[in-house]
C-alpha cells in the first residue's frame, strides 16, 4: 500500500462546478483561463464569447458524442498541454445523450429508458472527467439552473436551485467536485460574480479556505486564491 501525507497546500488540479441561468456568461468565464494552457469541451451553440479569443475547442453532438470517452483517455494517458478543461456545458450534454439514445434505437419518441440511461451516462462521464484533477488539471463544469425540491434535515420539504441535469444525478455530481458557484450578474452594473458561500437560494459550497462569499468573476484569480492559501497557519488544538 501506498501511502501521502496531506501537504499545507493543494498540490492537484481542482474541480469545478459553474450554473447560472443561459446568458449570464458561463463561456464567458471560461474565456478568462490561459488561451495556449485551456481546452473547451464544447456541446452547445454558445461559442460567440470565444471568437478573437484563440482558445482551442472541441466540438461535440449527438452524432459523435462516443467519441468524448476518447478525448478523455487522450487527456488521462497522452502528453498534452492543457492544464485547464472546460465541459460547457453539462446541460446541454445531457441533451445530446438523450437525443443520441433516442436515435440509436430508432425511436421516434424519447422514453423513460432513454431518460434513466442517460443519467447513467452523465454520471460516469462526469466522474471520470473529474478526476482528471490527479493529473493536475483543473476541470471546470459548466451547467444550466433548475428548482429542485430537496428534504432539509428537520425532514421538510424545500426548493433550492441547482445544476440543471437529472435531479437523481444533480446533488451527487455537486457533491464529487471542489467548489460549486453560482455565476450571477449586478443588473445595474452589469459586473459578474460567482456565489460561492452559503445560500438560502442556491446550492453552493467549496471544500477550501481563502475564498470570499462572493468572488470576482475570474477563474485565474479564484483559483490563485485557493492555491495560496497555507493552511500551517491554522490554529490547531490551540497551537499556531
Amino acid at each position: 500500500m501506498e501511502y501521502e501525507k496531506v501537504g499545507n497546500k493543494i498540490n492537484r488540479g481542482i474541480a469545478l462546478l459553474i450554473y447560472c441561468d443561459p446568458g449570464i456568461g458561463k463561456t464567458t468565464l471560461a474565456a478568462t483561463l490561459p488561451v495556449d494552457k485551456t481546452l473547451i469541451i464544447n456541446t452547445e451553440a454558445g461559442l460567440g464569447p470565444l471568437l478573437g479569443t484563440g482558445h482551442l475547442v472541441s466540438n461535440f453532438n449527438a452524432d459523435n458524442i462516443d467519441d468524448l470517452m476518447k478525448l478523455y483517455e487522450n487527456l488521462r494517458t497522452q502528453k498534452h498541454q492543457f492544464k485547464y478543461v472546460v465541459f460547457d456545458n453539462v446541460s446541454e450534454y445531457e441533451q445530446w445523450l438523450i437525443l443520441a439514445l433516442t436515435k440509436g434505437r430508432g425511436k421516434k419518441y424519447t422514453e423513460l429508458r432513454e431518460y434513466g440511461d442517460a443519467a447513467y451516462k452523465i454520471r460516469e462521464t462526469l466522474h471520470l472527467f473529474r478526476d482528471l484533477i490527479y493529473k493536475g488539471i483543473t476541470v471546470v463544469f459548466n451547467a444550466w439552473e433548475m428548482p429542485l425540491e430537496i428534504r432539509n434535515i428537520q425532514g421538510e420539504v424545500i426548493t433550492k436551485t441547482f445544476p440543471k441535469m437529472n435531479k437523481r444525478v444533480a446533488p451527487e455530481i455537486c457533491g464529487i467536485v471542489d467548489v460549486v458557484g453560482h455565476l450571477e450578474v449586478h443588473t445595474k452594473t452589469q459586473q459578474r460574480w460567482i456565489r460561492i458561500g452559503p445560500s438560502q437560494q442556491y446550492i453552493t459550497k467549496t471544500q477550501f479556505k481563502g475564498l470570499d462569499i462572493g468572488e470576482e468573476a475570474d477563474l485565474p484569480a479564484l483559483l490563485d486564491k485557493i492555491y495560496a492559501y497555507d493552511y500551517s497557519t491554522e490554529v490547531k488544538d490551540g497551537k499556531t
